[in-house]
């Protein structure tokens, strides 16, 4: 490839990268070390242009940091835990992974890749490498199964009331007023967004759920009518957000 060229410091990424450091110098956070970009690679279906064009956004950022100083990197984060919300059109996938983790779904395309998320992730990383980019690749199942969010997420369930206003204030929505923002793997059928997490334990970490019909776009995911328990420190579940 054809050596890197600053085109000059004048772009809405550079006024984005000043602001951000900004930010950070408000709030107190180190700036001294790495200063991480990241970009979510979705795993539920095929890449497109889209897909690329907002890592390449990030990508940029990062150039943008380090021409102010920084040290900076881009993290490639894989949502390899979001279940399968859509059966991509010639996908030999079957009916009953809908709303599976796709990390725990076979490749369709053989068995060079350990899952049907990874087979998808790859696909995208593949572009990034075609086009030099430089990346740190982590994934979502490995992230809540090593339990790295685990503080984080007890914290946000411990203030849902209030996280739940505040999102009504600003979206309008006002699910998370009514549910808690979290979805626990079912423990029966092993499905991720038909359970319905209803009350936090808060001593004990642990979330109660309800495995019910999920209406996802179109689609309508059947639940197994399951009710349990998931300990958010050692079971498997994620935030309702990414």
């Amino acid at each position: 490839m054809t050596e890197q060229k600053i085109i000059g410091k004048g772009t809405w990424i550079d006024k984005l990268a000043f602001e951000l450091i900004e930010r950070e110098k408000q709030l107190g956070r180190d700036i001294d070390g790495i200063v991480r970009v990241e970009s979510g690679l979705g795993a539920s279906g095929i890449p497109h242009i889209g897909s690329l064009g907002d890592a390449v956004r990030a990508y940029g950022v990062k150039l943008a940091l380090e021409n102010l100083g920084y040290k900076s990197e881009l993290i490639a984060y894989s949502d390899d835990l979001d279940g399968l919300r859509k059966i991509p059109e010639g996908l030999d996938v079957k009916e009953e992974n809908m709303g599976r983790r796709v990390s725990t779904i076979e490749d369709p395309y053989g068995k060079c890749h350990d899952s049907y998320g990874s087979h998808m992730s790859s696909l995208l990383l593949e572009g990034l490498d075609k086009l030099g980019i430089k990346y740190v690749h982590k994934t979502a199942h490995d992230t809540y199964k090593n339990g790295i969010l685990k503080d984080q997420i007890h914290k946000i369930l411990v203030n849902s009331k209030k996280i739940g206003d505040e999102i009504e204030k600003l979206t309008g929505q006002q699910k998370f007023q009514n549910v808690l923002p979290y979805f626990p793997v079912c423990k029966n059928c092993d499905r991720l967004y038909t359970t319905e997490s209803f009350e936090y334990i808060e001593e004990e970490k642990k979330i109660r759920y309800r495995c019910k019909d999920s209406e996802i776009g179109s689609n309508i995911i059947k639940g197994c009518g399951h009710e349990g328990e998931s300990d958010i420190t050692k079971d498997l579940g994620k935030l309702a957000w990414k």
